[in-house]
């Protein structure tokens, strides 16, 4: 499964609650949900708990994780 910029931004926001962040940082928290899931079997759900981060779902979609949101999140 590949794991998007975008993903690694949300992780950054969402979970640590960083409003300033550089580069390096988003490759970082990509790396660590690409880690984190490495060994997670979705079986073609949209979205999953992450393991590490139980309030926290991963959107997935054509079988890239594009987004972390929180489990309360309430679509619209």
């Amino acid at each position: 499964m590949r794991v998007t910029y975008h993903a690694g931004e949300r992780l950054l926001q969402r979970v640590f609650q960083f409003a300033n962040y550089s580069k390096k940082q988003i490759h970082d928290a990509v790396q660590l949900i690409e880690r984190d899931v490495c060994d997670v079997q979705y079986r073609n759900k949209k979205r999953f708990t992450l393991p590490s981060f139980p309030d926290f779902y991963a959107v997935v979609v054509e079988d890239s994780l594009v987004t972390v949101i929180p489990k309360q999140y309430k679509r619209r």
